[in-house]
């Protein structure tokens, strides 16, 4: 049983608000203009033991941000769950809230309120992020058209990559190589505050890429009641990335489904096509919305790709 069947068995039946959309996105309308999302980071699953407590806090804010951002919303208040490993010193709460504090500050948001607790297990955070949405209201899953364009902001793929050179799986790099790579595993860039502007004048569908590329492709295919194509040779990737796979030390494959991108996938009607490029978002056109269920990802030759996986699982 994985997470989504774990939510529609237990939990799906005590969402009975419609703002809570039956737990089917990522983000409940909890009142007129307001939106909240809620997601949780742990040590040795979401970061590494070692990474600096100041990052940790950064990517627990941008993780969040990045659904509030790909609802077409802008981030307000904040509460945090804080559960202390008894044996880490406290001292070292000085730089994670440094790394919370300006964190909030750069996505405009306050803390407000929140929990704290101590454990004998590893470090365990979770932030509820309250957002504000226009008149629209939060661009669901659920609204790709047959015929829509399928756009993606930012690149693929970075955060991936940076999780195995933090892990030591890339082998021997320059320290200058490493710590890029590492930085963008630690710290995401979703895409900036003006951008949620842009979700909620365009898109039809949006989601944010945190469990990779095609899985979370095939969350708006299936809410949508449609399928997805995948043009993999349109796919934004960083020029690390692509050297990566120049090279042959990384495959396409593990750059779409390996996740922790934080960027937005999104579908719009291909009229927009004009008027989204002439906005100069950083964002490139992928692929489209089709009647057949499910997510195909066609390679540079036009061939469909055999995936072994199509992005992380957290059950």
């Amino acid at each position: 049983m994985d997470e989504f069947d774990l939510i529609r068995r237990y939990f799906a039946p005590l969402a009975t608000s419609p703002g809570a959309d039956g737990l089917n996105d990522d983000v409940a309308e909890i009142a007129p203009g307001l939106i909240a999302t809620k997601d949780a980071i742990v040590e040795g699953i979401h970061f590494l033991p070692d990474d600096p407590l100041e990052t940790v806090a950064q990517k627990l804010v941008r993780v969040n941000v990045s659904d509030i951002i790909a609802k077409g919303g802008k981030p307000d208040a904040a509460l945090l769950a804080l559960v202390w490993p008894k044996g880490r010193p406290h001292e070292q709460l000085e730089g994670f809230a440094r790394g919370l504090r300006k964190d909030l500050d750069r996505w405009g948001a306050h803390l407000v309120g929140g929990d704290t607790t101590s454990t004998d297990g590893p470090l365990t955070l979770s932030l509820t992020l309250i957002g504000k949405v226009g008149a629209r209201g939060p661009v669901r899953r659920s609204g790709a058209k047959v015929g829509d364009d399928v756009w993606v902001t930012g690149t693929i793929g970075d955060g991936w990559l940076g999780l195995q050179a933090a892990t030591s799986k890339l082998g021997l790099l320059s320290a200058e190589a490493s710590n890029l790579l590492v930085s963008r595993y630690r710290v995401p860039e979703p895409p900036r505050l003006p951008f949620a502007d842009f979700v909620a004048a365009h898109a039809s569908a949006s989601i944010d890429v945190s469990d990779g590329l095609v899985a979370d492709a095939g969350h708006v295919a299936a809410a949508s009641g449609a399928g997805i194509v995948i043009r993999a040779a349109a796919i934004p990737l960083s020029a690390v990335c692509q050297s990566y796979l120049d090279n042959a030390r990384v495959t396409l494959a593990q750059l779409l489904t390996g996740g922790d991108d934080y960027q937005t996938l999104f579908t719009a009607p291909a009229t927009a096509r004009d008027q989204i490029a002439m906005e100069g978002q950083p964002v490139a056109r992928i692929g489209e919305v089709v009647a057949e269920p499910g997510v195909l990802v066609l390679d540079a030759a036009g061939a469909p790709m055999q995936l072994a996986r199509t992005g992380f699982r957290h059950f």
